[in-house]
């Protein structure tokens, strides 16, 4: 898939809960291999997600984590 594609795609969460748009992947410069995905989710929230998170890519984006989720375990 491309990034294009991705970017911009809203993000629900595993109990169906908005987390926000794809904004951004973070890609090591050096192998090629994309470390994490990046989720917008407000004016200054940002979440770094690793790809396993991501359950199905769609019209939507579902992730194995809930909103609740990514507030107590994922680094802003």
């Amino acid at each position: 898939m491309l990034v294009k594609k991705l970017l911009g795609k809203e993000v629900i969460g595993s109990r169906g809960d908005k987390i926000g748009k794809m904004a951004d992947l973070d890609i090591d410069i050096v192998s090629g291999v994309v470390k994490s995905a990046v989720i917008n989710a407000g004016l200054r929230t940002k979440y770094k997600i690793k790809l396993d998170d991501i359950v199905t890519v769609g019209d939507t984006i579902i992730l194995r984590l809930s909103g609740a989720d990514l507030k107590k375990s994922v680094k802003k």
